[in-house]
């Protein structure tokens, strides 16, 4: 019995990990009807799986459940994209200042080392995130507060479908690995206040950056390919 709720829970988790990296690569749009026979018949699962992954995902925010369409592809709008970009600069800033005080030499290495391998690869969409969340990721670890950086990774993972626009343009992860650099450089000499200020700088730009891009995508007008956003710059 339990070796089959067991068996049960892996596939529906292995469905579910399908189709959100095909929503995360855009293989399935905003407001896509996701049919269950359909997803099990392409999987070779029964439909059974694909209900709980699609509850999973739902949960997630990832898909929303419509009464008498099903489930569909969850749009996000430009306001709750600034918001949780905005979220991100509250919590990430004060996960920082938690965290630097407490830094040693091993979490130096391991964020060069993350730094290293998105200034490396993170051009490539399939690997941008997960670079640019593991150097965050190796700078917050030090605070110690577990359940915070679970919520962030969360948050993370929520605009992922969005920040991807951002890969393919000229400068951006250029742009964004010298300031990765800057921050590691600053939390080596234990610079918590220019620390923070350029965090919140790196992040509120970003977020504003996108949706400008996502506005001239929809506008299906040309978009300022400049990664640095109009914006007042913080003093350092």
């Amino acid at each position: 019995m339990s070796d089959t709720i067991v068996q049960k829970k892996t596939i529906s988790s292995q469905v579910a990990d399908v189709l959100r990296k095909r929503i995360l690569s855009g293989e399935y749009e905003a407001g896509t009807r996701l049919r269950q026979e359909h997803i099990a018949s392409e999987i070779g699962v029964s439909r059974i799986p694909v209900r709980e992954a699609l509850h999973q995902l739902h949960s997630e925010g990832y898909v929303t459940l419509v009464s008498q369409k099903g489930a569909v592809v969850s749009a996000i709008s430009l306001g709750e994209i600034l918001e949780m970009f905005e979220l991100r600069a509250r919590v990430e800033t004060w996960l920082l200042a938690l965290a630097i005080p407490r830094m040693t030499e091993i979490d130096f290495a391991k964020a060069q080392d993350a730094l290293e391998h998105f200034s490396r690869e993170g051009r490539h969409s399939e690997y941008s995130h997960a670079l640019n969340w593991k150097f965050h990721s190796a700078l917050y670890e030090p605070s110690g507060r577990v359940m915070t950086i679970d919520l962030v990774a969360k948050i993370h993972q929520q605009i992922e479908r969005y920040t991807r626009l951002m890969v393919s343009l000229a400068g951006s992860q250029e742009k964004a690995s010298r300031e990765h650099a800057l921050l590691l450089a600053l939390c080596r000499t234990g610079d918590v206040e220019r620390a923070v200020a350029l965090l919140d700088q790196h992040i509120t730009d970003g977020g504003q950056f996108l949706v400008e891009r996502i506005t001239a995508l929809r506008a299906k007008e040309p978009a300022d390919v400049s990664p640095e956003p109009k914006r007042r710059r913080v003093a350092r």
